[in-house]
């Protein structure tokens, strides 16, 4: 970053390439630098301005550290970044790390984009055509995307919120209009003024987020989507949603407490650990049956959304696949088939798991691109 008067004016595009590129050095150095606290540390910028680097580098110590082990790290870091001159090569040399990357099994990419010193590009300007990539970005299929590209939609992906399916609560809750007096209630505020009631208080009915399953294929066809599929479920889950998340290719995991780290590619990296059946076979009939067996009554409740993710190609019997879907359809509120080659022009199910499940799946779901999630997330609150 560039020292600057505080008469200067800034343009808001080339400080916010730099605030990206602090967060990226931070998260080389190994500080849980994500998207969420890269976005607050650029509205402290905005609000401080950059005249005085004292309380720049104490919103930096704010945002991106939690432990006093951490705080010098973050100095060192801030004290290259800050430098007028400061090659990227020197950042990469002389700034230490806290804790080494894990070993990555190769059916899965976790990278977070920092394979070298050259990709920060610290000073580089934003293309002004970024707004019109990014919307085309939005409707690119994941299968086509370059690595760098891929970072990005995993950006957008951890910025989506999605809505939460609902239904009514069994008890009742206060509300400013409600239906019914909140008699208990009342008479026990009675209580402090001799048996009168001097403020009303009404009930009407709540509602509370419905549970979400997002069963997903990790085979060798899914190879392309099935990360991106992953960061959705890791979106969901961090939106406060009871959800339950498995991976299956020829066995069924359940990965839900691996994916509630707050890092996206921490939580990833946990799931690439846990799974051992990356890009093989696939054997969707089996796994459901597995699922129904062992896992229904545990955690899918009747009111939960149950969101199958799969482009259908079977090694099993497909018949074995139909009966478990029929079960699964009966244990749960709706169930959802989300298929990556749905968006594709001139789209056949001729796949014989998916001729086989579609019968009993409410909906057949494109979820190929950053847009088609963006929509599955507005339709699941609309269920």
């Amino acid at each position: 970053m560039v020292d600057a008067p505080p008469e200067e004016q800034v343009d808001g595009a080339l400080l916010a390439e730099h605030v990206v590129g602090f967060g990226r050095l931070l998260r080389r150095a190994g500080l849980p630098a994500d998207p969420a606290r890269t976005r607050d540390f650029a509205r402290a910028l905005t609000l401080l301005g950059i005249a005085r680097k004292r309380d720049i580098r104490t919103a930096a110590r704010a945002v991106f550290t939690r432990r006093r082990e951490e705080r010098p790290l973050c100095d060192a870091a801030f004290e290259l970044f800050w430098r007028r001159r400061a090659t990227a090569a020197e950042l990469s040399a002389r700034l230490p790390r806290i804790r080494q990357d894990a070993g990555r099994p190769g059916g899965m990419e976790t990278d977070d984009g920092l394979t070298g010193p050259d990709e920060l590009r610290l000073l580089t300007p934003m293309d002004p055509r970024s707004a019109g990539l990014r919307e085309e970005l939005r409707h690119a299929d994941f299968a086509d995307l370059t690595p760098a590209e891929a970072r990005d939609a995993e950006a957008m992906l951890a910025e989506l919120r999605p809505r939460l399916p609902r239904r009514r609560a069994r008890r009742p809750a206060l509300a400013a209009g409600g239906a019914r007096p909140a008699a208990r209630r009342m008479l026990r505020g009675a209580l402090a003024s001799g048996g009168e009631v001097l403020r009303w208080r009404w009930l009407d009915r709540a509602t509370r987020a419905r549970p979400v399953v997002l069963v997903c294929d990790i085979s060798g066809s899914m190879e392309r989507y099935s990360r991106f599929l992953l960061r959705f479920a890791h979106a969901l889950q961090r939106s406060g949603a009871p959800v339950e998340v498995f991976a299956f290719g020829t066995r069924l995991t359940r990965i839900t407490r691996q994916l509630r780290q707050r890092s996206a590619n921490a939580a990833l990296r946990q799931v690439a650990d846990k799974v051992v059946d990356w890009n093989g076979g696939t054997r969707i009939g089996e796994s459901l049956r597995e699922l129904n067996r062992r896992w229904v009554q545990r955690t899918i409740r009747s009111g939960a959304v149950v969101l199958v993710v799969s482009d259908g190609w079977e090694r099993g019997d497909p018949g074995l696949l139909a009966r478990e879907m029929a079960t699964l359809r009966r244990s749960c509120h709706r169930l959802l088939w989300l298929d990556p080659l749905a968006s594709r022009p001139g789209f056949e199910p001729t796949a014989a798991g998916l001729r086989a499940a579609l019968p009993y799946a409410d909906a057949l779901v494109p979820c190929a691109t950053v847009a088609s999630l963006l929509e599955l997330g507005e339709r699941l609150g609309e269920l």
